[in-house]
C-alpha cells in the first residue's frame, strides 16, 4: 500500500507540473495514462480524478492487476501545496476490493496459490518454480509430474513466512522436456520476475511469444 501510494504522489506531480493548490482541483480533474514497457509487458497506469474521489488501475496487456480507489484531497501545508489520497481501498479488480490490512512486525505468511499456463513453449514439460523474499525461499518441484497441454493450473501452495505488503517477492520458472533437468542450471526455458505483494492479488507474464503464465497469491 505504500508503494501505491508512492506511485498515486508521484503520478499526481508529473501531471500537474506547477504547483498544486486547493482551488486547483480542477485542473487534475479527468482521466490520465501513462504506458510503459517491462519485462516485455505493456504496463498501462490510469489515474481518474472527480471532485474528492480518485481511481486508480494497473493494466497489464490491458488486463487489470491492480485497482484502487478512495478519496483525495487537495490542501496547503505551510509554504507547500500537497495532494493526499485517503479512505483506500484496493484489489486485483473493481469488484475485489479491501481495505489495507494491519500487519505485525513479523507479517503474515505469502502463499503462492497456483501458477495458470495459457501456453507453453513445449509439448511435454516438466515444471520446477522457485520464489524469494530476503534470505527465504521456497521450490515447488513434483518429481514424474509431466504435463503435456496448455491451459493447465498447477496447485503449488507455496508457502513463504514473514512477509507483509508491499515487498517484492521475485521468482525463476523452468521448464524441460526431462523430468531431471526441470531444476538445473540450464532448463529449456527458463523465464525471471518479480511482483508487489498484496493481500489477495495475480500477475500474468510472457517471457517469450509462445509462453504465458499467471501467478496467483494471497496473505495469510
Amino acid at each position: 500500500m505504500k508503494r501505491l501510494l508512492l506511485n498515486l504522489t508521484l503520478g499526481a506531480s508529473l501531471f500537474a507540473p506547477n504547483a498544486i493548490r486547493a482551488d486547483d482541483a480542477e485542473l487534475l480533474a479527468g482521466k490520465w495514462s501513462v504506458k510503459k514497457s517491462e519485462q516485455g509487458q505493456n504496463i498501462t497506469q490510469t489515474i481518474e480524478i472527480k471532485k474528492d474521489k480518485f481511481t486508480f488501475e494497473i493494466l497489464n496487456e490491458g488486463q487489470a492487476v491492480l485497482h484502487a480507489e478512495g478519496d483525495v484531497k487537495f490542501e496547503k501545508l505551510g509554504p507547500f501545496n500537497s495532494v493526499r489520497f485517503f479512505h483506500i481501498r484496493a484489489g486485483d479488480s473493481a469488484t475485489n476490493l479491501h481495505h489495507k490490512a494491519k500487519t505485525t512486525a513479523q507479517g503474515g505468511t505469502l502463499v503462492i496459490d497456483e501458477i495458470e499456463m495459457a501456453n507453453t513453449p513445449q509439448a511435454t514439460w516438466f515444471i520446477c518454480f522457485e520464489a524469494k523474499i530476503g534470505d527465504t525461499s521456497r521450490r515447488y518441484y513434483v518429481e514424474g509430474k509431466e504435463y503435456t497441454k496448455n491451459q493447465v493450473t498447477i496447485p503449488t501452495a507455496l508457502e513463504l513466512p514473514k512477509v507483509q505488503a508491499g515487498q517484492k517477492c521475485s521468482f525463476k520458472i523452468q521448464l524441460d522436456d526431462i523430468d531431471g533437468d526441470a531444476c538445473s542450471d540450464e532448463p529449456d526455458n527458463r523465464s525471471t520476475g518479480e511482483f508487489t505483494v498484496t493481500d489477495k492479488g495475480s500477475q500474468s507474464f510472457k517471457p517469450e511469444d509462445n509462453w504465458r503464465y499467471t501467478i496467483r497469491w494471497h496473505l495469510k
